[in-house]
């Protein structure tokens, strides 16, 4: 079964899943904002979410972690699964912009999310360290998704350079947005692509030189 995007539908477990991950991050991510990462614990975080502590430890093994969140989740399984099979475009760059930019929904809590990470980032060192060690994780994630597009091995170098740059990207959309609020995160993410794309652009002059030289 569709969705009404075109993309395959995903099983109201997975789903229910999906949504416990990022209300632990979320709710982890307030409590040290609030309080400070010493003065918060797993209790806590998971009565904030609405589930156990129990429950927690099935998604994430410390506090810090879930502040840190899924980061070895790229885009949604919906997204994940119309990636693998080579779409939405066939291009590669478009399709992981649309692939990240699927993790931005909701769009106010991805905001918020942001908003979060930024002031954590600036008071909480061991935060940006989290992030940095996700780093692996992400660039695992990314390969796989690489490999089962294909169909064979990725290069660790390419899904490496892949990885760092998708990083880049998204990193520089979500500080865009402090410049215009208003803008949609998705479309944020897409521009910044556009402008990356500029580095591989010939000058009218350099062409023009070339055929000269004919």
């Amino acid at each position: 079964m569709a969705s009404e995007q075109g993309e395959p539908a995903i099983g109201w477990r997975e789903q229910k899943k999906l949504r416990t991950l990022l209300e632990l991050c979320t709710a982890a991510r307030r409590l040290a904002v609030e309080r400070g990462l010493d003065a918060m614990n797993v209790d806590e975080v998971a009565k904030a979410a609405g589930v156990s502590s129990r429950t927690f430890f099935n998604y994430y093994e410390t506090k810090l972690d879930a502040v840190v969140g899924p980061v070895g989740e790229i885009g949604t399984p919906a997204s994940r699964v119309v990636f693998v099979a080579g779409g939405p475009t066939g291009v590669l760059i478009d399709d992981l912009t649309v692939l990240y930019a699927s993790a931005y929904e909701p769009e106010d809590e991805a905001r918020e999310n942001i908003l979060l990470v930024t002031q954590l980032i600036k008071s909480e060192p061991r935060v940006l360290g989290g992030f940095l060690a996700a780093g692996v994780r992400h660039e695992a994630a990314l390969t796989e998704l690489l490999d089962a597009r294909a169909g064979e091995p990725t290069s660790p170098e390419f899904a490496s350079l892949t990885a760092g740059l998708m990083s880049a990207l998204t990193t520089r959309a979500a500080m865009s947005l402090a410049n215009d609020p208003s803008r949609s995160l998705a479309a944020a993410l897409h521009d910044q692509s556009i402008m990356a794309a500029r580095l591989f652009h010939r000058t009218d002059a350099r062409r023009s030189d070339d055929r000269d030289d004919d």
